[in-house]
């Protein structure tokens, strides 16, 4: 089976605790959150948008910590 989907395989097959992470909606852009109580924030684990200028946004890069 092919999927065309703009998804990584982490996200269509998860085995991982769904209450460690959470999406947000970020200037129309999707990020993936993991909780990391050591920095007391979130650290961005992954980001999807249709913006290519969204990809080259520093604030949304993949290991960033982001506070809600």
């Amino acid at each position: 089976m092919i999927l065309y989907t703009p998804l990584n395989e982490q996200e269509i097959f998860e085995d991982e605790d769904n209450s460690v992470y959470q999406f947000v909606t970020v200037n129309h852009a999707t990020v993936k959150l993991r909780r990391d109580p050591g920095l007391n924030g979130y650290q961005i684990v992954h980001m999807t948008s249709t913006d290519p200028a969204d990809y080259l946004n520093k604030e949304l890069q993949p290991g960033t910590t982001y506070y809600l």
